[in-house]
């Protein structure tokens, strides 16, 4: 639409029907010509005179800027061009060109203030040298010489809304063609390509100029089921749509997953145009899928099946030793001392030598048995097909024989041992759950009996099971109701035959079962780890009666009592001493912390450092069973330990055990060279306790002394205080 010098556009739009001017002779007599022009057209027509304003207009213009006719004519033609448009449109007329017609495009304004798209076409009319008036380049505007005057402009303006949203719909529709992440292929009606985008040929491998005119082939018929391919056409024919998983090939021949989906394009009449197929890789989602699939069924440390996987192939190996008449055993590994590899070598160690066993124990089995990771250091071996029970002992002792040969483990050599429990299907179990529990009861029967070695589950062995796990629960009871107590053994110095201390030796009062001695329960509350919490209870309480006995006038009296391994790996041992001497008010230096040999082996250093702090408050060290472990002089040296207990299965046999007389003397001498006093366990008789003053052992323990007691019957056996 053409734009008038000087005038501008109004913000707002002043529609008062202004003063006509009359329209010129020369244009009146085309009014007929014009009006019969714009009666057959859609288009917008209008005529505008020398100064810019409308002369004539039809009611589609008018209905296009949403005016009435009579609204329009008489105003100038910037009142109805966008403010976006009037910088544009004087630039143009600057620079027209000598030319009968100009067409440009051009934003128009509604009365609403809404801009609309419009395409401008004009002639441009001219006074020529005869007086009559003819279409000439320009526009409304003094930019000829004076014979070639302008008079007016004649034109049309059509709405190009919709044509330029089918442009916009168009590009985007072509941008996302090209930049799609999904590969996209376009056929016609005969399937022969006509394009495809850049993803498709990322990645099958082929440029457009290879595939473009050829037959489309999206999928790898030979890795399909026979009917795949019809049945595709088939659904595609009938609903004009398939989509599915498929597999291709790529054009350096690889075969990779595909999510493909198909649609058949139609025209008006139904016949079909096109075909659309857009495609992408699955290769990365399947490879997630089956190592997340793996990583479900399987251990990631050593890559065997896990107990999940493993418990699906124990039922199907369960239901084919029915249709076959066969048995299923299943082994349970523990590795023995496992954990003192991870403390002394590191868990990159440990870690290392799991993958050993795993590989191992690969190597020794059938590729129909399945080996598995428990977790932790257990394994657990599936041997199926078995026709007699005689059949899996050998099958036993060659796992154990290859899980024993020497590996080099952190720069060591070091040989592993493994402790197995094995149950038998049907026999011991006819599911999964029954038949690993009776395998772990039998495993632990099979450490109980030394480890590096192997048990058959047994009904006792259930039996067995249910009693310690009834004793657990029990145990965890008898803490919240106060049943432990306390009894007295005494301790005599073999000199003079005085009572010169007591050993602490705990006892549980069960009401169900009645009182327990130590060897019931504390092996459970070692495995369950209730010791620890047991352990501080014992330490508060022998505490406290210390306390008591030294009030009462017996402050030379020595209170021995044993502290349990766990005690040093798990408790806060130092915390836990002090806050007892500091409750009870007991004398330090009258209480004997016994541990055994082996606790001065495990991570030597933690275990120094926390004797040192007993030390310290003042503590004496006494090591326990003293012969039955491994113990060395430096470690007697390093832990300033001030008494040796020589363990009772020697002293029982001095008499008439030559091999145990040369043990207990050897240990007494090795002991006063080192100025460490001696005390002996188990003393039964008179001939035992002469024997052993005769060796020069300082103290003695045993029935022959007296038995454990309360602590008001131990207070009867001691002397009047001094």
């Amino acid at each position: 639409m053409p734009i008038s010098p000087g005038n501008s556009v109004s913000p707002a739009m002043d529609l008062t029907p202004p003063f006509h001017p009359p329209p010129e002779p020369h244009l009146r007599s085309r009014e007929t010509v014009f009006h019969e022009l714009i009666t057959r057209t859609t288009d917008g027509f209008f005529v505008v005179d020398a100064r810019g304003y409308f002369v004539e207009v039809d009611n589609t213009l008018g209905q296009l800027l949403g005016c009435s006719v009579d609204e329009l004519i008489g105003r100038p033609t910037t009142d109805f061009v966008h403010p976006d448009s009037e910088d544009f449109l004087r630039r143009q007329i600057e620079r027209i060109p000598t030319s009968d017609r100009r067409n440009y495009r051009l934003e128009l304004l509604h009365r609403d203030g809404s801009s609309i798209p419009a395409l401008i076409s004009t002639i441009t009319t001219r006074n020529e040298a005869d007086g009559t008036v003819s279409g000439s380049a320009g526009f409304i505007t003094d930019l000829r010489a004076p014979g070639d005057k302008p008079v007016g402009v004649e034109g049309a303006s059509r709405d190009i809304s919709a044509s330029r949203h089918h442009q916009s719909q168009l590009q985007l529709a072509a941008t996302v063609f090209s930049e799609s992440r999904d590969a996209i292929l376009i056929s016609d009606a005969r399937r022969r390509v006509i394009s495809v985008n850049r993803a498709f040929t990322t990645l099958t491998g082929y440029s457009a100029e290879e595939v473009i005119g050829s037959e489309a082939s999206l999928i790898a018929a030979s890795h399909h089921p026979a009917g795949f391919l019809d049945g595709l056409l088939l659904e595609l024919a009938s609903t004009d749509h398939w989509s599915g998983e498929a597999w291709s090939r790529r054009r350096n021949g690889a075969i990779f997953p595909q999510w493909l989906s198909i649609s058949t394009v139609r025209g008006d009449d139904n016949e079909i145009l096109h075909y659309v197929a857009m495609f992408s890789d699955l290769s990365e989602r399947k490879a997630a899928e089956e190592r997340a699939e793996f990583l479900a069924r399987h251990d990631l440390l050593t890559r065997l099946p896990n107990r999940f996987l493993l418990r699906d192939r124990a039922e199907q190996a369960f239901a084919h030793a029915v249709r076959a008449e066969t048995r299923v055993a299943l082994l349970l590994l523990d590795l023995d001392h496992f954990k003192h590899i991870n403390d002394s070598l590191g868990h990159p160690a440990g870690d290392a030598l799991l993958q050993t066993c795993a590989d191992r124990l690969r190597s020794t089995t059938r590729d129909t048995d399945t080996v598995s990771r428990q977790g932790g250091d257990e394994f657990l071996v599936l041997l199926t097909d078995i026709r007699d029970s005689d059949d899996i002992a050998p099958i036993v002792e060659k796992i154990m024989h290859t899980l024993a040969r020497p590996c080099l483990l952190a720069g060591q050599e070091m040989s592993l041992s493994c402790s197995v429990g094995l149950a038998v299907y049907p026999e011991d179990g006819t599911d999964f759950d029954t038949l690993i529990r009776n395998a772990d009861a039998a495993m632990y029967n099979a450490k109980e009996a030394g480890r590096n070695t192997f048990r058959f589950y047994s009904q006792q062995m259930n039996e067995d099971a249910v009693q310690r796990l009834d004793i657990q629960n029990r145990l965890r009871r008898a803490l919240e109701r106060n049943e432990f107590i306390l009894h007295y053994q005494p301790l005599i110095d073999l000199g003079d035959n005085r009572i010169v201390g007591a050993e602490a030796l705990i006892r549980w009062n069960c009401p169900e079962l009645g009182m327990q001695p130590p060897g019931v329960f504390i092996p459970v509350a070692e495995d369950s780890g209730l010791i620890v919490e047991i352990g501080e209870w014992v330490l508060r309480e022998a505490c406290r009666q210390a306390r008591t006995w030294q009030d009462a006038g017996h402050r030379e009296l020595v209170l021995a009592v044993n502290l349990s391994p766990l005690q040093f790996a798990r408790g806060n041992l130092v915390e836990t001493v002090r806050q007892a001497l500091a409750d009870s008010g007991a004398n330090p230096a009258l209480i004997e912390l016994e541990i055994t040999e082996n606790v001065l082996v495990k991570d030597t250093e933690q275990v120094l450092a926390t004797v040192r702090q007993l030390h310290a408050m003042g503590l004496r060290l006494a090591i326990d069973d003293f012969g039955t472990g491994y113990s060395s002089l430096a470690y007697l040296r390093r832990f300033a330990v001030e008494k040796l207990k020589i363990d009772q299965s020697f002293v029982r046999d001095l008499p008439t055990d030559p091999d145990a007389g040369a043990i207990v003397r050897a240990v007494i001498q090795m002991a006063k060279s080192l100025k460490i006093a001696v005390l002996a366990e188990g003393v039964e008789t008179a001939d035992i306790a002469h024997d052993l003053r005769l060796l020069g052992c300082d103290y003695a323990q045993g029935y022959y002394f007296g038995r454990p007691m309360p602590a008001d019957a131990f207070a009867d056996h001691l002397p009047p205080p001094r």
